[in-house]
């Protein structure tokens, strides 16, 4: 493969699609396929000569008038890109943007479960319409199409809950493929479905179970399980409280954000219903609505990320969680709110759902300071002194 024409094609390739002839400064071309000086100088210029005078006029070394010397070289609009592309032994961008286009209008046609055929056909054709004028085809853009098209059906395909590495394998071939993918997958499937995660479609990085410690009693048929008397915290798959019925004699129920502040207070429970958990998943859902009525507090870090999970909280099990520990605990030394911290809180405060605590969240905004905010900062002792305080009658 000419080196002097290879460079040429790969210039042209990165050039933006156009409606005009390709051009370059000669120099800069030459500079460029590392042949501006000595025996590649004079090398490359017999070359080019020859190739302008047998491509027919697609290939020009445009001149100055006076000098006669070369000023750029010139590929054709009509037929340049053919020519040059033939000759370097591989395929112009026209020819494979008019082969990607084929592929996506075949792609529309690859069974996808009912609900999501309609919006799966108008996807492809955006695409296909896309590769056919240059504009960008994300996620596609530098993955194999074949490979990734396959994933993307195949997640849409899947049936059932599985892992992540499990479903890889049975999808791709390659139990790690899929997690490579998951950027371009989500992209794809927020497109086409609206779904922004692998979890909709049943392909999950870990199973859907949740974390407890207390007086609950599930039954599932005939058969009784009481959590009461262990020592430690239980963790349950979702799928076990999906057909269960869950009765508890506790009338508290306390979220705790993180899990080692939850494991320090599972060793002295005083006989609430304890549940891990930061923003709530499935399985936590679950629970919490299999749980009687009762008082539902949450334990979480005061800061802005705190309150969103206890704002996520109120709004995903409908339940009315308040806050517990949560005020604002200011630093010696303050630490400002970065701009996201900030767009949180306004965001917070505007919320219908957390209307009860905008005056709390207006005094943090003014404040300027998360604070100490870290619930780690408040010894299990007295997390437990205060609940006792507080709570004695429904202890």
């Amino acid at each position: 493969m000419n080196p002097i024409f290879q460079t040429l094609a790969e210039l042209h390739r990165k050039s933006p699609l156009r409606q005009r002839d390709f051009t370059i400064d000669y120099e800069k071309f030459l500079r460029l396929a590392n042949a501006a000086d000595g025996d590649a100088r004079e090398l490359a210029e017999k070359e080019l000569r020859l190739a302008e005078s047998e491509s027919d006029g697609v290939l020009k070394i445009d001149r100055a008038k006076k000098s006669n010397l070369p000023e750029r070289i010139r590929v054709s609009l009509d037929g340049g890109e053919a020519w040059l592309y033939s000759k370097c032994g591989g395929t112009g961008p026209a020819a494979e943007r008019e082969e990607m286009s084929r592929f996506f209008e075949k792609s529309c046609w690859i069974p996808v479960p009912e609900k999501w055929r309609p919006a799966w056909r108008v996807w492809c054709l955006s695409l296909a319409e896309k590769a056919r004028v240059g504009s960008s085809i994300q996620p596609f853009t530098g993955a194999k199409l074949a490979e990734l098209m396959e994933a993307i059906t195949g997640v849409l395909n899947w049936q059932g809950e599985s892992l992540i590495r499990y479903a890889s394998a049975r999808i791709c071939g390659d139990s790690k493929r899929l997690q490579s993918l998951e950027g371009k997958l989500v992209t794809a499937l927020l497109e086409i479905t609206g779904e922004a995660s692998l979890e909709p479609f049943g392909i999950l990085h870990k199973p859907r179970s949740v974390m407890f410690h207390g007086p609950l009693v599930l039954e599932i048929g005939s058969e009784t399980t009481d959590f009461s008397n262990l020592p430690g915290p239980v963790t349950l798959s979702e799928t076990n409280l999906i057909t269960a019925t869950v009765s508890t004699i506790a009338t508290l129920c306390l979220t705790v954000e993180n899990e080692d502040v939850f494991m320090e207070l599972a060793k002295r429970n005083p006989g609430i219903v304890l549940i891990q958990t930061s923003f709530p998943g499935s399985a936590v859902r679950r629970l919490i609505a299999a749980l009687p009525q009762m008082t539902f507090l949450h334990f979480g870090d005061s800061d802005p990320a705190g309150f969103d999970i206890l704002r996520d909280l109120r709004e995903k099990t409908g339940r009315n969680f308040q806050p517990f520990l949560m005020d604002h605990r200011p630093a010696t030394q303050p630490v400002q709110f970065s701009k996201p911290e900030t767009e949180i809180l306004l965001r917070l405060t505007a919320n219908p759902r957390m209307e009860d605590l905008r005056e709390t969240l207006k005094s943090i905004l003014e404040s300027g300071d998360k604070g100490r905010f870290e619930q780690e900062t408040i010894a299990v002792g007295e997390v437990l002194e205060i609940l006792e305080s507080r709570y004695s009658g429904e202890l």
